[in-house]
C-alpha cells in the first residue's frame, strides 16, 4: 500500500482570465472535483508542485491539505501545459476513496535487453506505452516494468497478457491481446535508379535537321514577299491579289507610262 503524499492547497478567488496574474506570481491554478461533492477551485505552488509533479505521475495518492481543515485523499487527473513553452498553467485533482476501486493510467516502463536487438539487428516497435487498470487508489502502482528479454527471434512480441504485476491488488481492464511490443527487422527501401530512354535511330539526325530548319527559317521569313505573291505570275504588279486575272483589253504599259487614247475620245 502506498502511502498517501502530502501537498499543501487554499481555495482560490481569482477566475477567468485573471489567473494568468497567479502563475506570474508562482501560483498554480487548479480544480478539485468528483466523490460526489460539488467542484472547487484551489491554487498551490506552482514551482514546488512541478518538482513532485516529475516523480509522482498521475497515479501517486495524494493527501490534500488545506481545503476546509480536512485531508483531502486525490489522484492528479490531469495537468495542462503552455504549448509552446511546457510551462505548467492548470491541475485537476480528482477526489478518492480509499474504500472503493478506481481506474488509472498506469506508465510502463520498459527494461533490459532483447536479443533480437542486440545480436539480430530488430528494432522494437511499441503499441503502447501505458495500461489501464483498476485498483484501490493506495494500490496502483507508479508504474509497471516490461521485460524485453523474452524478444529473441524476429516477430516475438509482447502482449498484455504478458505484463506481470500484483494481480492481487491490480486488475487490467484493456484487451489482453492488445499489443505492447514486439521486434521487427529493419527494411530499408532502395531508391528507385530513374530511368535512361534509350535514343532513337535517326533522332540526332532529326535534332541536327531541325536546327538547320530553325537557323534558316529566320532569313527566309525576312526576304519572303508576302503570302500569295509567288503564287502570281511574274510581273503582276505589286498589291494585286493574288490570282486575280487582267482586265479584257487592258494593255500590259509600261509602269508610268499614259493609258491609250480610246476611239471615242476627243483629240487635245
Amino acid at each position: 500500500m502506498a502511502e498517501a503524499q502530502k501537498l499543501a492547497i487554499r481555495p482560490r478567488q481569482v477566475v477567468g482570465k485573471k489567473v494568468a496574474q497567479l502563475r506570474r506570481d508562482g501560483v498554480l491554478p487548479g480544480v478539485v472535483f468528483g466523490g460526489r461533492k460539488d467542484s472547487t477551485s484551489v491554487q498551490t505552488d506552482l514551482r514546488s508542485f512541478e518538482r513532485s509533479y516529475r516523480r509522482w505521475g498521475n497515479t501517486t495518492l495524494l493527501s490534500l491539505e488545506g481545503l476546509d481543515g480536512d485531508s483531502i485523499p486525490a489522484l492528479i487527473h490531469g495537468v495542462a501545459r503552455d504549448t509552446m513553452t511546457g510551462r505548467l498553467l492548470h491541475v485537476d485533482f480528482q477526489r478518492v476513496s480509499l474504500t472503493e476501486k478506481t481506474h488509472a493510467e498506469v506508465p510502463l516502463h520498459f527494461v533490459h535487453e532483447s536479443p533480437a536487438v542486440k545480436t539480430l539487428g530488430a528494432v522494437l516497435v511499441h503499441a503502447r506505452d501505458h495500461i489501464t487498470v483498476e485498483a484501490f487508489p493506495q494500490d496502483i502502482p507508479h508504474s509497471i516494468d516490461v521485460d524485453l528479454s523474452p524478444l529473441i527471434e524476429i516477430d516475438d512480441a509482447l502482449y498484455v497478457r504478458d505484463l506481470v504485476f500484483d494481480k492481487t491488488t491490480v486488475s487490467i481492464v484493456d484487451d489482453p491481446d492488445e499489443l505492447v511490443v514486439k521486434a521487427v527487422p529493419v527494411r530499408i527501401e532502395a531508391e528507385p535508379t530513374p530511368a535512361v530512354a534509350a535514343p532513337v535511330e535517326g533522332e540526332v539526325a532529326a535534332e541536327g535537321a531541325e536546327g538547320e530548319a530553325a537557323e534558316g527559317a529566320a532569313p527566309a521569313a525576312a526576304g519572303a514577299a508576302a503570302p500569295g505573291a509567288a503564287a502570281g505570275k511574274p510581273g503582276a504588279p505589286a498589291g494585286a491579289k493574288p490570282g486575280a486575272p487582267a482586265k479584257p483589253g487592258a494593255p500590259a504599259g509600261k509602269p508610268g507610262a499614259p493609258a491609250p487614247k480610246g476611239e471615242g475620245q476627243k483629240k487635245g
